[in-house]
């Protein structure tokens, strides 16, 4: 049976409509899911959200003003102490150090991750033509992306060991040092540690922009070759360019990495020696951790969070600038 409409802007003059179109399905059994299926598949995450990411993050924001040790925790005894906190972080000589070996790990290290993702990935697109072979390149590049942090570190720890490590045995070779690099040295750990990292994590930025460049429009370097540009004129004016918002995003994800980098911190060096490796997540995890400073552990991690969101939104308003400028966004 048919419901005949006789008038209306959208169903016209003598419309028909077909009779599911005007019955109400009150049968639950009719839906086509369950009414507890969306309940789950919304509450189940939200659920998931608030006991692993927001009542932490609650927690660690009250714990910052209070003196928590692990003691005074079991006991529930801890008192309010306002900004004490902080201002043992701020004015201590240890976390400035951190903070400065955090931006040599930021400049040589980030900075160095994602030059060299830029290369490879336009070198595997633009110099590699068999597919194949891109490929199994691909795979080999990525491998050490899939690899444990901490199994990295030992790794790593065992190459650069300065009696009779991979790293110095290849240098003496090749006449490049005439005595073995004491890796772990002061002055010295910090780079080892970069080199590992370097090693393991430039693979992520290359996903992204390799991704990014296959994605870019080839009638735009179909054009540039009928005009006669030449390759590197192409990769200068065009494909640059062209990947500038994507580079930034990968400079972004790996430094927001940066600021929670502890693993290969703990594993290679612990800090040392004499505290010349440590970096701000790894005394925040010492002294939380390890020392059971659980207030003041908690005021690293919420001077760190705040840095780090300061530093990324101004990097954001300035590449949304530029853009704008070059009337790309």
């Amino acid at each position: 049976m048919a419901v005949t409409v006789g008038g209306g802007a959208s169903a016209g003059a003598g419309a028909t409509l077909p009779d599911w179109f005007t019955s109400k399905k009150k049968n639950p059994s009719n839906l086509i899911v369950a009414r507890w299926v969306p309940i789950a598949l919304v509450g189940l995450p939200v659920l998931t959200l608030l006991a692993i990411v927001i009542y932490p993050t609650i927690w660690m924001f009250y714990h910052a003003f209070q003196d928590t040790n692990m003691m005074r925790l079991f006991q529930h005894n801890w008192s309010f102490v306002g900004f004490e906190n902080f201002k043992t972080v701020l004015s201590s000589a240890r976390f400035g150090d951190s903070v400065w070996h955090l931006v040599l790990y930021l400049t040589f290290g980030t900075g160095l991750e994602v030059v060299l993702a830029v290369i490879l990935a336009l070198t595997l697109y633009e110099v590699v033509k068999n597919s194949l072979l891109r490929v199994i390149l691909l795979v080999l590049i990525v491998l050490p992306m899939m690899l444990p942090p901490s199994i990295v570190g030992v790794l790593w720890k065992f190459m650069l060991t300065p009696s009779n490590g991979a790293v110095n045995h290849a240098l003496l070779n090749m006449g490049l040092i005439s005595t073995p690099v004491e890796w772990f040295n002061a002055g010295v750990s910090l780079w080892s540690i970069i080199i590992a990292d370097v090693w393991n994590w430039t693979a992520l930025p290359l996903l992204i922009i390799y991704s990014g460049r296959v994605s870019l429009p080839p009638a735009v370097y179909e054009a540039a070759r009928v005009d006669g540009a030449g390759g590197w004129m192409v990769m200068r004016r065009i494909t640059l360019p062209m990947l500038k918002e994507v580079i930034a995003i990968a400079f972004i994800v790996r430094f927001m990495d940066a600021f929670k980098f502890v693993d290969l911190v703990y594993v290679m060096t612990s800090g040392g020696p004499a505290q010349t490796s440590e970096l701000p997540a790894y005394i925040a995890f010492q002294r939380g951790i390890r020392e059971f400073a659980i207030g003041e552990a908690a005021a690293y991690a919420i001077v760190i969070f705040a840095c780090s969101a300061v530093i990324i939104t101004l990097f954001l308003k300035y590449l949304k600038k530029v853009l704008k400028a070059q009337a790309i966004a």
